[in-house]
């Protein structure tokens, strides 16, 4: 099984870019499932997906779990807003969904409709604060990481994949930012690995190149890659907003997790992907 995750960069992008984009993750990229962020999957493929906003021509775009596979089956994750869990406890494969479009969840089956694992497609979204300048992916980060408490509680026994563009790191990503964003973006990943949740590309980090000169406090033993670059620049600072993790259940399985930092990459979007190969 082949699972990609990859910010498409959607409202950037020509219809031709859009298209050439899904083509690569199909036929160059092999995908058989793709965790898509900033992004709207073609009609035709198989999706769980809904727009940020919805009527809103600009923010037409959101996550998705998308399969490019034939013989894979989704089973939704119907998402009702938080306000209506006040009250009463979402029933059956329901989740809370405190910011519509930006986190896309579906169980993944075979094609005999045997369960395969769970998969999220995370997006952190920034959020403005009341001085108007500030912002933060961490606010919604924290409440999106908390619609899935009931997905993420049965993660040892019922296998997750969660992977997307958080937003975040602890590097220094650009001149001026604060130790508060870089205390937040810790604080996000405490919360995921607290569930048993296990980050792919610092698990496989002695399969590849240290970053030179990474801006992180531990730039000797760090496993940051470079998965974003800053309006596209090839001499941009190499940071990573870009993350997978997997549940316990599938360590064994993972044969390999690796960025695409080809040129055919590049040239679709200002993040690169993301691939992790499980074995069945």
């Amino acid at each position: 099984m082949r699972i990609v995750s990859w910010n498409m960069n959607h409202c950037l992008r020509s219809k031709e870019a859009r298209r050439r984009a899904w083509d690569y993750l199909r036929d160059e990229l092999r995908a058989d499932v793709a965790l898509v962020q900033e992004a709207s999957p073609p009609k035709e493929l198989t999706a769980t997906y809904s727009p940020i906003s919805g009527n809103n021509p600009r923010y037409s775009w959101g996550s998705a779990v998308v399969a490019l596979r034939s013989d894979l089956v989704f089973r939704e994750r119907p998402r009702i807003p938080l306000a209506a869990c006040n009250m009463k406890p979402p029933k059956g494969y329901e989740l809370p969904d405190s910011h519509p479009g930006a986190c896309a969840v579906t169980d993944v089956l075979d094609g005999r409709g045997k369960y395969q694992f769970t998969a999220i497609s995370l997006y952190g979204q920034w959020e403005v604060m009341a001085d108007g300048r500030s912002i933060y992916s961490c606010a919604r980060l924290h409440r999106m990481i908390s619609d899935l408490t009931g997905v993420l509680a049965a993660s040892r026994r019922l296998p997750v994949v969660l992977a997307g563009d958080l937003n975040m790191t602890t590097q220094i990503a650009y001149v001026g930012q604060t130790p508060a964003e870089t205390a937040g973006a810790s604080a996000v990943f405490a919360r995921i690995r607290a569930w048993g949740l296990i980050d792919c590309v610092a698990e496989t980090k002695e399969k590849r190149s240290r970053l030179t000169d990474c801006s992180c406090a531990q730039p000797k033993t760090c496993s940051h890659v470079q998965t974003f670059r800053l309006k596209n620049r090839v001499d941009s600072r190499p940071t990573q907003l870009d993350y997978a993790y997997i549940s316990e259940g599938i360590k064994q399985k993972l044969r390999e997790c690796h960025m695409v930092q080809s040129d055919s990459a590049w040239k679709l979007s200002d993040h690169c992907p993301i691939v992790l190969d499980i074995e069945g």
